[in-house]
């Protein structure tokens, strides 16, 4: 069987494999991914509980104060995903959320968290790391449209 290999994700045993890529995940941004993670696989199950996370590799290697970060960011964005969804829709040309790729809703999703949730993070910090977030999980096109939808939020 040939190995292909491609800047999507594969998903194998719940973790996100990305041999490259995902070595320059830490910190903070292992705690988004963390979320983005947990998010994807809620929107594949459509098992939204937030204690979902704490079976994940990359939550599991957080220290405490990232775990906070994380559980903090995801519980407002399964409390509030309707909002966050309807927000989303306004500044894409297309208001069917279903043509959004799992993996680039899951990262708007924890963006728009993060920037609502009571983490002092300043927008521009949040916005650049969901469009790494975007280069190592999604499409070719992720980051550019990640990046073009957030920058529209926050005007």
């Amino acid at each position: 069987m040939n190995k292909t290999e491609d800047n999507l994700n594969n998903s194998v045993d719940g973790e996100f494999i990305s041999e490259e890529k995902t070595q320059s995940i830490f910190g903070t941004n292992m705690a988004r991914a963390s979320v983005v993670q947990t998010l994807f696989e809620s929107e594949i199950s459509k098992d939204y509980k937030p204690e979902n996370i704490k079976n994940l590799h990359f939550f599991n290697k957080l220290n405490k104060s990232k775990q906070i970060i994380a559980n903090t960011i995801l519980e407002y964005a399964l409390e509030n995903i309707k909002q966050i969804d309807l927000d989303i829709k306004k500044h894409t040309s297309d208001n069917n959320i279903n043509r959004i790729p799992k993996t680039d809703l899951s990262i708007l999703r924890m963006a728009i968290s993060e920037i609502r949730c009571d983490i002092d993070t300043p927008v521009g910090v949040v916005v650049n790391e969901s469009v790494k977030l975007a280069d190592i999980f999604g499409s070719d096109t992720s980051k550019n449209f990640i990046n073009g939808v957030l920058n529209s939020m926050v005007r």
